[in-house]
This record gives C-alpha cells, sequence and structure tokens, in this order.
C-alpha cells in the first residue's frame, strides 16, 4: 500500500503551462497599466485586509491601475505615490493568484496587513510581525517542498519593526497558523499549532511566503488580533477596546508607511 500523504504532487522545477504573464497576455486591457508601474520603477505592494473602500474618500482620490478578478467581485488595486496599495482576498489560493498576477507590474516586494485570531489572549491588543508561518494549507506545497514553516524576509520585517518602534506601537515577533478551514480549527490542531510556536490563526500567510520564496521576491505580514481561540471558547474581540475596532487600521498603516 503506498504511504498516505497530504497532497498529490509538490515541488518545484516542473515546468509551468500555465502562468500570470500568459493570463496578462490573453487579457492585455485587464493589465493596461502595467508597463506604466513598471516604467515607475514601483517594486512594492501593500496587501490590505479592508472592507471600508467604497466610504473611504482617500482610496476614492487614488487611481485604479488593476482590477484583481475574486470570481464573484474585483479587488481593486491603487496607485499610491511609489507603491501599490491593493485590497487582498481571504483565501490562500486567491491570495498566491493576486501576488503572481502583480508581479505582472513589476512588483517583488510584499506587505501584507490584516486580522488573525489570537491562540494567547495576553497578545491580544499586540501587532504581531510574522517570522514564519505554519503551513497547514494547500497552496506553499505546489511553490515548495514539504516542511512544517515558512519564513517571511527578514530584511522587511526589520523595516516594520523600526516603524512600530517610531510610531511607539506594541509588537510582538513570532509564528502564525494559516489554515484552509475557518470552521475546522478543532481543539488537538489549536494544540498541534500551539506547539509548534504559534500565537496567530489566518488563511493566507505561508501562501503568500511560500510564493514570494518560489518566486525570489520579499514578503512580510502585519497582523493584528479580531478574536481569541482558546481550548474551551472563542471569543470575538470587536465589542471589545482592541486594535481590531478601528475599521480603518490596515490603510493607516500602509499609508504611514509608504509616507515614511
Amino acid at each position: 500500500m503506498k504511504d498516505i500523504i497530504p497532497i498529490i504532487s509538490f515541488g518545484c522545477g516542473e515546468e509551468e503551462i500555465t502562468s500570470a504573464a500568459g493570463w496578462a497576455a490573453s487579457c492585455s486591457n485587464q493589465f493596461e497599466f502595467a508597463n506604466e508601474i513598471k516604467e515607475k520603477g514601483i517594486v512594492r505592494c501593500y496587501l490590505i485586509f479592508y472592507n471600508n473602500s467604497e466610504d473611504n474618500e482617500f482610496l476614492k482620490s487614488l487611481k485604479i491601475v488593476f482590477k484583481f478578478n475574486v470570481g464573484s467581485g474585483f479587488s481593486n488595486v491603487y496607485l499610491y505615490k511609489d507603491a501599490l496599495i491593493t485590497l487582498a482576498p481571504i483565501g490562500a489560493p486567491a491570495a498566491a493568484a493576486l501576488m503572481e498576477e502583480l508581479s505582472v507590474f513589476g512588483i517583488k516586494e510584499f506587505i501584507a496587513i490584516g486580522t488573525a485570531g489570537c491562540l494567547d489572549e495576553k497578545f491580544k491588543n499586540k501587532f504581531l510581525v510574522v517570522q514564519k508561518a505554519i503551513r497547514d494549507e494547500g497552496v506553499s506545497y505546489h511553490y515548495l517542498k514539504p516542511e512544517t514553516y515558512v519564513l517571511t524576509s527578514p530584511e522587511l520585517n526589520k523595516e516594520i519593526e523600526n516603524f512600530f518602534k517610531e510610531k511607539n506601537l506594541d509588537y510582538v515577533l513570532g509564528t502564525t497558523w494559516t489554515t484552509d478551514a475557518i470552521y475546522r480549527e478543532t481543539t488537538d490542531k489549536l494544540k498541534m499549532a500551539k506547539d509548534l510556536g504559534a500565537v496567530a490563526v489566518e488563511m493566507e500567510c505561508a501562501a503568500w511566503a511560500s510564493v514570494a520564496k518560489f518566486r525570489d521576491f520579499k514578503f512580510s505580514q502585519i497582523l493584528y488580533f479580531s478574536d481569541v481561540l482558546s481550548k474551551t471558547s472563542w471569543n470575538i474581540l470587536f465589542k471589545e477596546e482592541t486594535l481590531s475596532n478601528s475599521k480603518d487600521l490596515p490603510l493607516l498603516i500602509a499609508k504611514d508607511m509608504i509616507d515614511k
């Protein structure tokens, strides 16, 4: 009997049939601003989880240079000064596809900003600068050989740390658990993740970090907490005095980092 493996294939080096560049060539009108962004020398994008974009006057003032197809709609990509700001989709497959398609614009540095579940209540009012992600999703295994963790960019992490220090914001460095199944975070899986050092749980980081490593991009992620997960309860934080109450926080951080 063959060994049971979690995915039918993995690895890198095989010749790709599909590609973001091929997709861009087939629908060039969707990527009409790609050359403009390249010519400007823009290499960085901030991937923000943000659901107030339609009412935000700052975003309304910016040029939309790309609309990423998320199936039932589009996520806008905005140009601001010398960077892009992108509305990030939920889930590893869409997140990875977004990163691949943004590379058509010449983007090679990515900083993601959004909420996560907290696995240790003492961190619920702090930011987390992710140093590594537990690969409990599927996308990363199509880019990298099986390993427990994938690392983020030390250079971007240091930049984020310096930013938080200058702003006097409370943060920790640590590990996140990336999972595909938001409603299958079981007691046993929670124990596994915490034993592996995780202080957060979310759905995209390991995929993004794996695409970045495979494509030779730089990627890091800033997380703050919308809920606390323990072996006995799931506590939503939106009604408490926590960072998650600031609905514009991902956008404000991205804008401040670009302005700096």
